[in-house]
């Protein structure tokens, strides 16, 4: 008898594992200053399966246990990447910029609301402030008042244009223009598409120092996955 494949659920328990030392790290619950990348996804792991949630009171993890079910949040980042590029090799530069621009959007908040859990913000005012503020709010005043450093300007300005001309295309907010004119919008949309992948790089690299002291790359080859 052939012995089964284990390859696919290989991948996924690594899949898993991430998402179980991504959550301690970036919601504060595991420091990891000083500590090796064996030494954090050893103590992340043991503490996961051996405790229960250090961030769950009684009553909440009462709750949790007591209908039996498991829940999972699902993130479409890497499907909007994904799309993103199949965008960009169809030539179809305004999509490429709709899936960038909301790939921006999920960054931006899940860093916000990891940033508000370190910072001890009640969990209902973290998701109704990440809801309720405009985008330009959130990327600099919130941003910067859970701690991180302030957005270079030239990465800004191309966060900028992206949800400038997601939203164009979004709300339909053509203008008619001559021949010329519309060949050169054409153009600078191709181009903002192809800095809109520059941008996802740079932005992966702040949110690796902003949560992960800047280890987030090696801390996935720890566990056997890249980027």
């Amino acid at each position: 008898m052939d012995e089964p494949d284990l390859s696919p659920y290989e991948s996924l328990a690594k899949q898993l594992a991430w998402g179980v030392v991504d959550r301690y790290i970036s919601n504060g619950v595991l420091n990891i200053e000083g500590m090796t990348d064996e030494e954090v996804v050893s103590a992340v792991l043991f503490d996961f399966l051996n405790e229960k949630d250090p961030q769950d009171s009684a009553d909440e993890r009462e709750s949790k246990s007591s209908d039996g079910e498991i829940y999972m949040v699902t993130d479409h980042s890497d499907d909007l990447l994904r799309k993103a590029t199949e965008a960009i090799g169809s030539e179809e530069y305004w999509f490429a910029i709709l899936f960038y621009a909301t790939w921006v959007e999920h960054w931006i908040n899940n860093i916000l609301i990891s940033l508000s859990r370190r910072a001890n913000v009640p969990e209902g005012l973290a998701v109704a402030l990440v809801r309720s503020c405009g985008f330009n709010l959130k990327m600099k005043d919130v941003w910067t008042s859970l701690g991180a450093a302030p957005i270079e300007k030239d990465v800004m300005r191309t966060i900028t244009e992206i949800m400038e001309l997601r939203n164009g295309f979004v709300h339909y907010k053509w203008q008619a223009r001559i021949s010329s004119e519309e060949e050169l919008q054409g153009q600078r949309v191709k181009e903002v598409a192809f800095e809109g992948q520059k941008l996802i790089t740079v932005l992966q690299e702040i949110e690796s120092k902003v949560l992960f002291l800047g280890r987030r790359k090696s801390l996935r080859a720890e566990i056997g996955l890249s980027d």
